[in-house]
């Protein structure tokens, strides 16, 4: 098998991951594992991410809102971080610059290094920027607290 059908292959699994549900049906926890191939925990994570359930005797999923919970995360996954943005790994989300506090760090001749604390989990998330991107920040956020401070 050549490695192009396998990665093929495998990339068809993947775009066909998210319509895996039927619409009207109900699932519960352990359905909704078998029928992503993941564990426990994945599916958690995903009720902790936005994944509505039907409380009853057992966690119920209905079809359409599996669906629709891997269509946003599909959609999410195919945005970039705007200019002033930094992605944290933990709480996986963006933070803006422009909102919260952060360190420069400077690496070297060329190498800056930007460094915030993420206000939900505690744990540094961190980009270089240039210094051009980074001067840019630096107006903006002068120029927003001129505006905000009364004369």
């Amino acid at each position: 098998m050549t490695f192009s059908l396998i990665t093929a292959r495998s990339r068809r699994k993947r775009q066909k991951r998210g319509r895996l549900a039927r619409a009207n049906w109900l699932y519960t926890q352990q359905d909704v594992q078998a029928l992503y191939d993941v564990c426990r925990n994945t599916v958690l994570n995903w009720m902790k991410y936005g994944l509505k359930s039907i409380e009853a005797e057992r966690r119920l999923f209905l079809g359409s809102d599996l669906n629709a919970f891997h269509a946003e995360r599909k959609r999410n996954a195919k945005t970039p971080c705007g200019r002033f943005e930094i992605y944290c790994t933990a709480c996986k989300s963006k933070h803006s610059l422009l909102v919260e506090s952060f360190k420069v760090e400077t690496k070297g001749q060329f190498r800056t290094r930007v460094v915030l604390t993420c206000p939900e989990t505690g744990k540094k998330a961190s980009s270089f920027m240039r210094e051009s991107v980074l001067d840019e920040l630096r107006h903006t956020l002068e120029s927003k607290s001129s505006a905000e401070t009364p004369v």
